[in-house]
């Protein structure tokens, strides 16, 4: 007999299915929709999970990831806002989950470009939830080609006109995401007239990321299908991650 269960039920399944999701629970909370999306954003904010023992600590990583295939406008600001949320200390699941908040974000495309500008300038927005707009723009220019010269034309911008340092090392690090290399002279002459906050973007982090090859395509992995994401960022297994529930249905 078949379970059908709610979209709600589906999404606290992932609280115990371990390493990755299999297809059948990923098509089913899938298929819920809309009416998944609450319960998944309830779920990847959930930050104090990523230190549960696992299988917990990777459940809102995956609650993320579903995020970023449904791609729904209202998880921008939850997200963001996520990202600034205190944290105990670094781990795996923490740093995965961190890197790939703005890539799901971005995962939106062209129609998350206004509201990440207009969180960029609301004054509440805090430096670190500033940063990971910017980077979510970077993402979006490869998710959506359209809007890659006006976003790139509009961080260069602000940049050259900026008085505000700490905004403007998020600008730097989100031009370094794309691999602007062309825009290498222009931004270390900003580091020199001391434009740019040192200490949340250091000139010697800007000028490796921006000259390397290794890191000129970093806003790509936006675009890597949900399970190319699990095969190149995990996680992977450890001791403790073997003893899990399995059981989709």
């Amino acid at each position: 007999m078949t379970l059908h269960l709610s979209a709600g039920e589906y999404v606290q399944r992932l609280r115990r299915i371990g390493l990755r999701p299999g297809e059948r629970l990923v098509n089913n909370i899938l298929h819920c929709g809309d009416a998944a999306v609450e319960p998944l954003i309830e779920l990847a904010t959930s930050v104090l999970l990523l230190y549960e023992e696992p299988p917990v600590a990777y459940a809102p990583i995956h609650a993320l990831r579903l995020l970023g295939e449904l791609r729904p406008l209202r998880m921008v600001e939850p997200l963001l806002k996520s990202v600034d949320a205190e944290f105990k200390s670094r781990g795996s699941a923490r740093e995965i989950w961190q890197y790939e908040v703005p890539q799901m974000i971005g995962r939106i495309g062209a129609a998350v470009v206004a509201p990440l500008w207009s969180y960029i300038e609301d004054p509440a927005c805090t430096p670190v939830e500033r940063d990971g707009a910017l980077l979510a723009l970077a993402y979006a220019t490869v998710i959506d080609k359209d809007v890659r010269d006006p976003i790139i034309a509009e961080l260069y911008r602000r940049l050259m006109q900026s008085d505000d340092r700490t905004l403007n090392a998020g600008i730097v690090r989100a031009i370094a995401y794309l691999g602007l290399a062309d825009m290498y002279g222009d931004i270390m002459a900003r580091y020199r007239a001391g434009a740019v906050n040192q200490e949340r973007m250091p000139a010697s982090v800007a000028r490796q990321m921006l000259l390397s090859q290794k890191t000129s395509g970093l806003a790509n992995d936006a675009k890597l299908s949900l399970w190319e994401r699990y095969d190149r960022f995990g996680p992977f297994p450890e001791p403790e991650d073997m003893n899990f529930d399995d059981d989709e249905e």
